[in-house]
C-alpha cells in the first residue's frame, strides 16, 4: 500500500513538474509577423537609401538583428522574382517563373496559408501588379507568372483578408482576339463581403474589414499608407496576423541611383510604420529582407554618396523637367538633384543622349561613385529583423530559412519540407 501511495505521489510530482517545465504548454513568442520584401534590394541599394536620407541609418538598420541571406534557385541558378518569392515563402526551392510550387510542378503550403488555416488574418501589399511574382508566390500556385489571370483568381479565393496592389485588369474580364477571358473578380468579391477601392482617396475613406485596393499610379497611396490601413483591420483578430509587403521598384531602377535611394527610402518608411506599431502592440515580429539583388551595384573609392541627399525624384522624373531643346538642363539638375555645378562634358553628356533620363543616371551615379551591372546577381542580401524570434535572423541563412522562422516563432510549424 505504502508502494502504491509512494508511485502515486513520483507520478503527481511528474506531471507537475512537466507542466510547470519552461516551455511547456508555453504560448507562442508571437501571434502576429509582418515581412518586408524590397525587391532587388541588395546591402549597397540599401547604402544608397541612406544617403538620400542624410546619412544615418535607416530604420531597417536599427533593427537589433540582422543576417545575410543567399538567393539562389534550384541548382544554384540565379534567381528571378517568382522562385526568390516561392523560397520566401514556403521554404523551397523551384526554377525560375514557377510560383508556389516544386520545379517538378508540386504545390507547397505557403506561410500565408498556414497562418490562414491557423485562424489568423492574412494580407498582401505590393507596390506593384498585385499578381506580380513576389506578392503572387504567397497566394497561388502555378507553373508560370505569366499566368496572371488564374493569378489573379486564385488569388482571389485565397482567404486573405486584405490584399493592395496595382494591376486591375487582371482583376476584370477583357477581350483578346475576339474572345472574353478571364472573370468578373471585382463584382466577386464585393459579393463576397470585401470592399473594393481604386483610388488614395477611396483607400482612405474605406470602413471595411475585408479590403482589396487595386490602383493605378496617379491615384494610389504610397506604401506607407498601405501599410497603415493593413495593420488598422488585421490586428483586429485575436489569434494575430502576417502581412507580406513587397517594394517592387528598386529592382526596375537599375541604373538610376536616385530612384533606387528613394524608394529605398519608400520601403523604409514603411518598415518604420511596421516598428512603430510592433513596439506598441507587442508580439509581433517583423522580419526585412529582398528576393535578390538587381544590377551588381558597386560603391568604389572615393565614393561621394552624399550627393544623393539632395535628389527629389528618379533620373526619368528629372529628364520630364527638359525642354524639347534641353536648354534647361542645368536648371533641372541643380532644382531637382541639388547639382548646381555641372561641368560642361556633363551638360554635353546628357543633351547629346539619346534617352535623357539615362544620360542623367549616368551622371549622377559618376558623381556618387557608383557602377552597375544589368540584370540579377547572386550576390547575397540583407535579413533585419525586429520582436519576438528576432534572433533567428541572424549570421548566415538562406531564403529557405526565411518562412520556417518565421512558422516557429509563430508556433504554426514546422511548414512541411521547407528548411530550417
Amino acid at each position: 500500500m505504502a508502494r502504491r501511495a509512494s508511485l502515486a505521489l513520483v507520478a503527481v510530482v511528474v506531471i507537475l513538474v512537466s507542466f510547470f517545465a519552461p516551455g511547456a504548454n508555453a504560448r507562442p513568442a508571437a501571434d502576429s509577423a509582418i515581412l518586408f520584401v524590397g525587391d532587388g534590394m541588395g546591402p549597397n541599394q540599401i547604402l544608397l537609401g541612406r544617403a538620400a536620407g542624410g546619412g544615418d541609418p535607416l530604420g531597417m538598420e536599427r533593427m537589433p538583428y540582422s543576417g545575410l541571406v543567399t538567393t539562389v534557385a534550384v541548382g544554384g541558378e540565379i534567381t528571378d522574382s517568382a522562385a526568390a518569392s516561392t523560397a520566401l515563402s514556403s521554404g523551397y526551392k523551384t526554377e525560375g517563373g514557377m510560383l508556389g510550387m516544386t520545379q517538378n510542378r508540386q504545390p507547397r503550403e505557403t506561410i500565408l496559408e498556414r497562418c490562414l488555416r491557423r485562424g489568423k488574418s492574412v494580407g498582401i501589399i505590393s507596390d506593384d501588379s498585385l499578381t506580380g511574382a513576389t506578392p503572387a508566390g504567397f497566394a497561388s500556385h502555378v507553373p508560370s507568372r505569366g499566368m496572371r489571370l488564374e493569378i489573379a483568381e486564385q488569388m482571389a479565393a485565397s482567404g486573405a483578408q486584405v490584399m493592395m496592389g496595382y494591376g486591375r485588369d487582371d482583376f476584370l474580364p477583357r477581350t483578346e482576339e475576339g474572345k472574353t477571358v478571364g472573370r468578373d473578380l471585382v463584382t466577386e468579391l464585393r459579393r463576397k463581403g470585401y470592399e473594393v477601392v481604386f483610388t488614395r482617396d477611396e483607400l482612405s475613406a474605406a470602413k471595411g474589414q475585408r479590403l482589396i485596393g487595386l490602383f493605378d499610379d496617379d491615384k494610389a497611396p504610397t506604401l506607407d499608407e498601405m501599410v497603415k490601413a493593413a495593420l488598422a483591420r488585421l490586428s483586429r483578430n485575436e489569434n494575430g496576423f502576417f502581412l507580406v509587403v513587397e517594394q517592387a521598384w528598386v529592382d526596375w531602377k537599375e541604373g538610376d541611383p536616385s530612384g533606387v535611394a528613394l524608394d529605398v527610402l519608400a520601403l523604409d518608411k514603411a518598415v518604420s510604420t511596421a516598428l512603430e506599431f510592433a513596439r506598441s502592440r507587442g508580439r509581433t515580429l517583423v522580419v526585412v529582407t529582398a528576393d535578390h539583388e538587381t544590377g551588381d551595384l558597386q560603391v568604389t573609392a572615393p565614393a561621394r554618396l552624399s550627393v544623393l541627399s539632395s535628389a527629389k525624384g528618379s533620373a526619368p522624373q528629372m529628364a520630364e523637367g527638359i525642354d524639347k531643346d534641353r536648354s534647361n538642363i542645368r536648371q533641372v539638375l541643380a532644382t531637382s538633384a541639388g547639382m548646381s555645378d555641372l561641368t560642361d562634358a556633363e551638360v554635353n553628356q546628357i543633351k547629346s543622349a539619346k534617352d535623357s533620363g539615362n544620360a542623367i543616371a549616368a551622371v549622377i551615379s559618376q558623381r556618387a561613385g557608383v557602377h552597375w551591372a544589368l540584370g540579377h546577381t547572386a550576390t547575397p542580401v540583407k535579413a533585419f529583423a525586429f520582436g519576438p524570434g528576432a534572433e533567428k535572423f541572424t549570421g548566415e541563412l538562406d531564403n529557405t530559412n526565411i518562412p520556417q522562422r518565421i512558422a516557429d516563432t509563430l508556433g504554426i510549424g514546422p511548414l512541411e519540407g521547407a528548411q530550417r
